[in-house]
């Protein structure tokens, strides 16, 4: 099989998860994940040798504050970190929307992302409850203007995301 289609069928089996931190430091898939992914990576040595990197290169690390991703990506090894390519902060609205700037700040200076040598998106998860005057483009807009100073110079693209969903469905899932 041509390596391009290999490497297709790789990024549909092992791409697209969500790691989510949890208290203790550690990335957790979400329930939701099928639990056996990764044993495609068992096959043999040519699929390991091919698609090894494939997970972390291809998954959402995503974390509620930068203490938070310090802790769990000092528990990966610095090889692993050298592969990430998206990083995931959630928020809630509007709560924590004044903090963003500080979270950027808190980026920069914390040298997080001197390990995340391959960090191509900064994501921005907005939760929000369920409110008719507050839009997609509002939250998008206030978070975007939040971060505007601090986002000028970050080698990545950051991209903002919202969802209705409250705490209790982020708790959940």
């Amino acid at each position: 099989m041509p390596a391009e289609i290999r490497n297709e069928v790789w990024k549909l089996v092992l791409g697209g998860k969500v790691y989510r931190s949890n208290l203790k430091g550690t990335f957790l898939s979400l329930p939701t994940e099928p639990k056996n992914v990764m044993a495609l990576l068992r096959t043999c040595r040519q699929i390991y040798s091919e698609a090894a990197i494939m997970p972390l290169a291809l998954t959402i690390f995503s974390v509620g504050s930068v203490r938070e991703a310090m802790r769990s990506f000092n528990k990966l090894k610095l090889s692993q970190r050298k592969q990430i390519t998206t990083l995931q902060f959630t928020i809630f609205w509007p709560t924590r929307v004044p903090d963003l700037m500080a979270l950027c700040f808190a980026i920069n200076r914390s040298g997080l992302l001197d390990s995340l040598l391959a960090l191509r998106e900064l994501r921005i998860l907005v939760y929000s409850v369920q409110d008719p005057v507050v839009t997609r483009e509002i939250v998008e807009e206030t978070v975007y203007e939040h971060l505007k100073p601090s986002i000028q110079d970050m080698p990545f693209a950051v991209k903002v995301d919202h969802t209705h969903q409250g705490l209790s469905a982020h708790l959940n899932l």
